[in-house]
């Protein structure tokens, strides 16, 4: 992101799309086109599906409390007609931050940048949509656990359908209701793109090089709870199973994938995800459970430290760990019997 760099502003109407195939979930925030009847896609965003409501789960809505008093003192502002970049900025920037916690509060965000298009055409702005909505999404959140270690979590040879529709008759529709959302259209969609939207600079988007057209149901809407529930009823279509990754603890869609602990998301301030580091674990943590390895791994630790005591010189340490590996593959191998490895490894122990 450049410095003081124009953000991006609706023109007249700014709307959310989410559309979905068998294992990806792609979430837009739409506005009119500069000219003609067509729209521009300010915002465009996928993930393997169940991810968007996975994060949503453990993203802390208490953060919006701590925003608001600002974000109302830049509302204040706005119909004052005082720090208008200023104000708008601020709200523009909170506008970000829940993007970037989840493409499922595409909704709230776009109630946000709807605030320009209300002052566009001369009215006092309000916060009264905004907080309906962040309102609707604290009562969602535990809704959705429950729903989701409930119905989604079910063994991969149930069908999550099968059971909502279960839990329906047992417990009623209050409890379970049926989905209701605004029409969707059948049509053509795309995933991926060929270049960058106008939010991907300042969310630190990589371009998506790739561009898919796919064939499916698509939602047009301005409410959170259209968006939430055309996405449980395709998870149900599709018959999506969840469970919890073991790295990070967030839910995420196995895909008929029955052994999978670990999910594809990159590790924050990292390069790697967590299946990546998931498997690396794994392949420790059986390491380990090899005695020889075990062994080798403690005495190394201690040889290393004669180093920094004068006990040991470099080159000595070096030859040292060359034999003693070789000792270890053969007694991992069954060549060499382990307490004459343990026995070796301590024979040069110092003397008190």
């Amino acid at each position: 992101m450049q410095p003081n760099q124009a953000q991006p502003v609706p023109r007249k109407k700014i709307w959310c799309t989410v559309y979905t195939d068998a294992e990806t979930e792609c979430f837009e925030m739409r506005t009119l086109a500069e000219e003609g009847d067509g729209y521009e896609t300010l915002f465009h965003k996928e993930y393997t599906s169940g991810t968007a409501i996975g994060d949503f789960l453990e993203t802390d809505l208490s953060i919006w409390d701590q925003m608001q008093p600002k974000i109302k003192e830049a509302v204040q502002s706005i119909n004052e007609g005082r720090y208008l970049k200023k104000s708008f900025n601020t709200i523009f920037y909170c506008t970000l931050y829940w993007l970037d916690q989840s493409a499922f509060f595409a909704p709230f965000a776009a109630s946000l940048q709807r605030l320009h298009t209300v002052h566009a055409v001369g009215d006092l702005i309000s916060l009264a949509e905004c907080e309906d909505h962040m309102a609707y999404y604290k009562d969602l959140q535990n809704y959705l656990r429950n729903l989701v270690e409930q119905v989604f979590s079910v063994s991969e040879g149930e069908s999550p359908a099968l059971r909502y529709f279960a839990l329906q008759k047992q417990f009623g529709v209050e409890s379970y209701p049926p989905f209701a959302f605004e029409a969707v259209e059948y049509r053509t969609a795309v995933k991926g793109s060929g270049g960058r939207y106008p939010y991907d600079e300042f969310l630190e988007e990589e371009p998506v090089d790739r561009e898919e057209t796919i064939v499916t149901e698509l939602l047009e809407t301005e409410d959170p709870a259209a968006f939430a529930e055309f996405l449980l009823y395709r998870y149900l279509q599709e018959n999506l199973h969840m469970r919890k990754c073991k790295y990070c603890g967030r839910w995420f869609a196995t895909h008929g994938r029955t052994k999978l602990e670990y999910c594809d998301r990159l590790i924050e301030n990292s390069t790697k995800t967590c299946r990546e580091m998931g498997s690396l674990r794994l392949y420790e943590q059986r390491q380990m459970e090899d005695p020889a390895i075990r062994e080798y791994k403690r005495s190394y630790k201690t040889h290393n430290a004669r180093i920094r005591y004068g006990l040991m010189t470099r080159e000595e340490f070096t030859a040292w760990s060359v034999e003693a590996r070789e000792k270890r593959d053969k007694c991992s191998a069954g060549e060499l019997p382990l307490e004459e490895f343990i026995a070796w490894l301590n024979s040069d122990k110092p003397q008190k």
